[in-house]
């Protein structure tokens, strides 16, 4: 009799505690990844993601192999079709481009060989005193293997062409994230690819 009160007593204890425990874990608040695509970019300030609306995402550096930037080329002037300029809105947005990255590690700037794509990051590679490396998208395969395979490259900007951005962001995403071109009109992309050291890969699609 006593050994049947104290296995009873027992299996209530563990019950008693498992709807302790359920209940802990119920009140404990929810933790929702911070969900940023879509939103106007702001800056990145060293490892940190901020947006238009104060929102910031914090990168782990800890667990990042590399991060590219990936932008198409500012607004260009459509009235000339060889080699075109870009527009004073396109020269203000290349400026934007520059004050976005100010605070953050870039190792390397690569452009198309056009005038557009090269006045897009001009900027950028003032403040920064870097060279703009030039690639063409013949060769975009290469540039992609050699930039995902090099160890002095780390933190990577890319601006190229409405039709080749997305398949870029696709390539080092590992999946499609884009299923078609940009628009025409459309030069308010800014892609962010994480690449991890465990071989994953978190991308933002942002605007600015």
């Amino acid at each position: 009799m006593q050994k049947s009160f104290f296995f009873g007593f027992g299996v209530k204890l563990a019950i008693v505690g498992a709807l302790i425990a359920t209940m802990i874990m119920s009140c404990k608040p929810e933790v929702k990844t911070l969900d940023i695509n879509g939103k106007m970019l702001k800056a990145i300030e060293s490892n940190v993601i901020i947006t238009e609306d104060s929102q910031k995402l914090v990168l782990n550096e800890d667990s990042i192999s590399k991060i590219y930037y990936l932008v198409r080329h500012a607004e260009k002037d459509t009235s000339i079709k060889d080699e075109p300029p870009l527009t004073t809105e396109g020269l203000i947005r290349a400026t934007k481009i520059a004050d976005i990255m100010r605070g953050t590690r870039v190792d390397a700037i690569y452009s198309t060989i056009t005038m557009r794509t090269m006045f897009t990051v001009d900027s950028l590679a003032d403040i920064k005193a870097m060279k703009i490396l030039p690639y063409e998208n013949k060769t975009l395969k290469d540039l992609l293997e050699t930039v995902k395979n090099s160890t002095d490259y780390n933190r990577i900007f890319i601006v190229g062409h409405s039709n080749t951005i997305p398949s870029i962001t696709n390539t080092l995403a590992g999946r499609d994230i884009f299923t078609k071109t940009f628009d025409e009109s459309d030069y308010g992309n800014f892609v962010i690819v994480v690449e991890k050291k465990s071989g994953a890969t978190d991308v933002y699609t942002l605007r600015y």
